[in-house]
């Protein structure tokens, strides 16, 4: 279809609340955010398309900067795009930056990185606010000078064990047990736990930051550090785990869904291009 006389590629940014989505993949059956985005540019243009994914995130997963592409005939100033798509889509997705693109541009082979935050809310009476958003551990900061009055959570600890993350590593104890993928081995560019995020002093965000993830593995990267944080695994123990032979047994449980989000997919690793652009927050480069 991208190479269709008259066709033209649109990149989209696109934010979406994953509670009540399968995921981001279409399914027969379930609602998805592919599938969503689908209906509406069917709805907007006339055209059944498929959309071309940077990312395939899980159900109950939520999204800032997820980045999709797909091509159509219709023409339209980018800036009306973004209103039609805001006229009928649901409320918990969005459409918040457009592009012009190659026909045929595939956003998921040109994402030189991506950025995954996690977000943990500590203290011992839940937030609704962030009830959807932030895995609630119902612990509170380590004391810097003791281990007692518990329970508490480490975060300095946490961050020596995350810097040992950095790099490139076999991540075969970090993959789901059903990602039959032979090669293991991904890079990782940051892993930053920091307090105080959203300017909410009871919230600890973890940044993943790397070319390529396998299946479920920033939120096993997050349950291992939180045993951490926990005092249950010392820092080190993490760097036992990245060597050959290392199991998904070893590792720290997988951290509930809801508490992460696709914050930014960045792009130009040179599978084709995208041009021009309007989004209704800025560039779209600063929408993640």
């Amino acid at each position: 279809m991208g190479e269709a006389a008259g066709h033209a590629g649109l990149l989209l940014t696109v934010a979406y609340d994953g509670t009540a989505f399968s995921g981001f993949a279409a399914q027969p059956g379930r609602r998805t955010v592919q599938g969503v985005l689908q209906s509406a540019i069917a709805t907007l243009t006339g055209e059944r398309v498929e959309l071309r994914g940077a990312s395939r995130t899980d159900a109950g997963v939520h999204a800032t900067g997820q980045r999709v592409a797909f091509d159509t005939a219709r023409r339209m100033p980018l800036d009306r795009w973004v209103r039609a798509f805001g006229a009928v889509l649901d409320a918990d997705v969005a459409v918040r930056a457009v592009e012009e693109c190659d026909p045929g541009y595939n956003p998921r082979l040109d994402a030189r990185h991506k950025r995954y935050r996690y977000l943990l809310q500590l203290g011992p009476a839940r937030d609704p606010l962030w009830r959807t958003r932030a895995w609630h551990l119902g612990l509170r900061f380590a004391h810097p000078d003791a281990r007692r009055g518990g329970p508490w959570l480490d975060v300095e600890a946490m961050r020596r064990a995350a810097a040992l993350l950095v790099g490139t590593h076999d991540f075969s104890a970090f993959a789901a047990s059903g990602d039959r993928r032979a090669d293991r081995t991904r890079t990782l560019f940051e892993v930053r736990v920091a307090e105080r995020a959203h300017d909410e002093a009871d919230l600890v965000s973890i940044d993943v930051v790397g070319t390529a993830f396998l299946q479920h593995m920033v939120r096993i990267l997050v349950g291992t550090l939180v045993e951490v944080g926990r005092g249950h695994r010392a820092p080190e123990y993490v760097g036992t785990l990245l060597r050959p032979g290392a199991s998904r047994a070893s590792a720290g449980p997988t951290a509930p869904p809801h508490g992460l989000c696709l914050v930014e997919v960045a792009l130009g690793r040179g599978a084709g291009s995208a041009s021009g652009s309007y989004s209704a927050l800025g560039s779209a480069s600063d929408s993640g």
